[in-house]
């Protein structure tokens, strides 16, 4: 994760393009530290680098973690999972 921004009930994540070896990424969010009922969504290319992620509760503090994923033959091989960030929204 390169930055993570808060705006109203929403966080937007940018990320370091990775142009090789690289089909899309996962974003995971939480509240949870532990990433318990933690929440996925994809960017299923690999030259889009920011991620919009709306609906979450006001003035809260959520993890947020990457890992890239490569399609090789129908099938996802994922990478591992970054350090997690945490921000509070407004």
């Amino acid at each position: 994760i390169n930055k993570l921004t808060a705006a109203k009930k929403a966080l937007t994540v940018k990320l370091n393009r990775q142009t090789t070896q690289t089909s899309g990424y996962q974003i995971q969010y939480s509240t949870s530290k532990t990433f318990s009922s933690a929440k996925t969504t994809n960017i299923t290319s690999n030259k889009t680098t920011t991620k919009k992620i709306s609906g979450l509760k006001a003035k809260t503090k959520y993890f947020v973690r990457v890992r890239s994923y490569k399609t090789v033959k129908g099938v996802k091989i994922y990478s591992n999972w970054s350090t997690a960030k945490d921000m509070k929204t407004k």
